[in-house]
């Protein structure tokens, strides 16, 4: 891309990922074109209120101060940031095996469904092959002998030559 005018830095800017807009936006001084780079800045990283910035503060505040009272609480009872952190992993692991073993029944009923559909049609696909495995024995046979009659039909003079031979065309293209 060449740069050439201010619409063409603009389209530029555009493409460049975040972390090189904080970094030109942090040494803007030493930017060729500033006002563009805080334009495309501001445009990305919108500011925010005072009003924003206080209640971020607030929060974070409320925050601080109930992680405050818990050590407080744990220095009262002695107890020890480890003991806390083995007592939230051992709840975070039997959560996790309850949640594991509900999940693999849920696997297992599916499973076993899956399993019992599949055998269904199976057996009938098995049974409908069986089926048209027959029909085309018997099919064969009837068309030999429809073949037979066509021929006596023709030798009797009753359907002429070019007749016999479109059917009998008809008939083999069925075998």
């Amino acid at each position: 891309m060449e740069l050439k005018s201010e619409k063409s830095i603009k389209e530029y800017l555009k493409t460049l990922p975040d972390d090189t807009i904080i970094k030109y936006y942090l040494d803007v001084e030493y930017s060729p074109f500033p006002i563009l780079l805080i334009e495309e800045y501001t445009r990305r990283f919108k500011r925010k209120t005072k009003h924003e910035i206080i209640k971020d503060l607030k929060l974070q505040t409320r925050l601080a101060h109930k992680k405050t009272r818990e050590l407080g609480k744990m220095a009262k009872k002695h107890k020890l940031i480890d003991d806390v952190t083995r007592q939230k992993s051992e709840e975070i692991i039997k959560h996790a095996k309850k949640k594991g073993y509900t999940i693999s029944e849920k696997i297992a009923l599916k499973g076993s469904i899956l399993g019992s559909r599949l055998k269904k049609k199976t057996k009938s696909s098995i049974k409908s092959g069986l089926d048209v495995g027959k029909k085309l024995k018997t099919s064969s046979h009837k068309d030999l002998d429809l073949l037979k009659k066509l021929d006596d039909l023709q030798k009797a003079g009753i359907i002429t030559n070019k007749e016999f031979q479109e059917k009998k065309k008809k008939i083999l293209s069925k075998i």
